[in-house]
């Protein structure tokens, strides 16, 4: 199905080239999803880009903007050297540009394109306060995270049997641990991952499973957990260390802060251009072409 845009045909074959240049992006983003539905969202996401891209190029036009060919030139010298070369152009293999003439109408095109977005986003600068506000309201983001160091003993299971009777070998060893026998003598003898002395390492939130993740956390530093059960087996758990979050001052982040709500507030005032021009726009669906 093509597109028509205002007088211009996007023909269905630039909306399939498009939609499999951006495939392996959308995938990322849709992980586990069938691939089916993955190649409609690139198709829909082709086709929005499309539009925007073909909206951009009218308004360009009707501008005049002239681009400088030794402008051209140096940006078709760096799209070589980030996309492999003429070898890699000569052979094709970009779903969008194939030779000099499609590489010379992007670089083109995209010139044109960056004089009407830094037209369109002018909008007042962000103030210091605004970037301290911003700071103040997302601690998270200016936050190391809360980090353990741990050591386990793991009795494995994979039937439920099997965990039934971890479940009470586990429980066995905590009393001879609490009676006073060695953690790291009983890892040796007793776990079935004795690797390192049973040692785990530093780790943070999202690196174990949620059974020990939720319990490691929840221990004091020296102290014993009561039996973990995850999908390996049962565990139990000593907590050697705990690293609090530091946060990073306001001064060290501020022009950080201040560039990234500028660039939010650019896309935001560009948007509402983008978003008038397809108002205004007539955009159908054709078939057959």
């Amino acid at each position: 199905m093509s597109l028509k845009v205002n007088e211009r045909l996007i023909p269905d074959w630039a909306i399939e080239r498009q939609a499999e240049a951006l495939y392996e992006n959308v995938a990322r983003s849709m992980q586990g999803k069938p691939r089916e539905v993955v190649q409609m969202a690139a198709f829909d996401m082709a086709k929005d880009r499309l539009v925007d891209q073909t909206l951009m190029s009218e308004e360009s036009q009707r501008r005049n903007y002239q681009v400088d060919s030794a402008e051209v030139n140096k940006g078709m010298k760096q799209w070589l050297r980030q996309n492999g070369g003429k070898k890699a152009l000569e052979k094709g293999t970009h779903p969008l540009i194939k030779n000099q003439d499609d590489l010379r109408r992007e670089i083109t095109t995209q010139i044109q394109f960056n004089r009407l977005l830094e037209e369109e986003s002018s909008c007042e600068a962000v103030t210091e306060e605004e970037a301290r506000k911003y700071y103040d309201s997302r601690p998270d983001l200016f936050s190391t995270e809360p980090l353990l160091t741990a050591s386990h003993i793991l009795r494995k299971a994979s039937l439920e049997a099997e965990f039934e009777q971890a479940e009470k070998d586990i429980a066995a060893l905590r009393e001879r641990i609490e009676g006073g026998e060695d953690f790291v003598e009983l890892v040796r003898k007793e776990s079935d991952d004795s690797q390192n002395d049973g040692h785990l390492g530093q780790f943070g939130r999202g690196r174990m499973v949620p059974s020990f993740e939720k319990a490691a956390f929840a221990l004091e530093v020296g102290e014993l957990s009561q039996p973990v059960r995850s999908q390996f087996g049962w565990h139990l758990i000593q907590l050697h260390e705990r690293t609090e979050p530091v946060v990073t001052p306001f001064e060290e982040v501020r022009d950080q802060v201040i560039k990234y709500l500028q660039e939010r507030r650019k896309d935001k005032v560009f948007d509402e251009f983008l978003d008038g021009l397809k108002q205004k726009a007539e955009i159908t669906e054709v078939s057959g072409i």
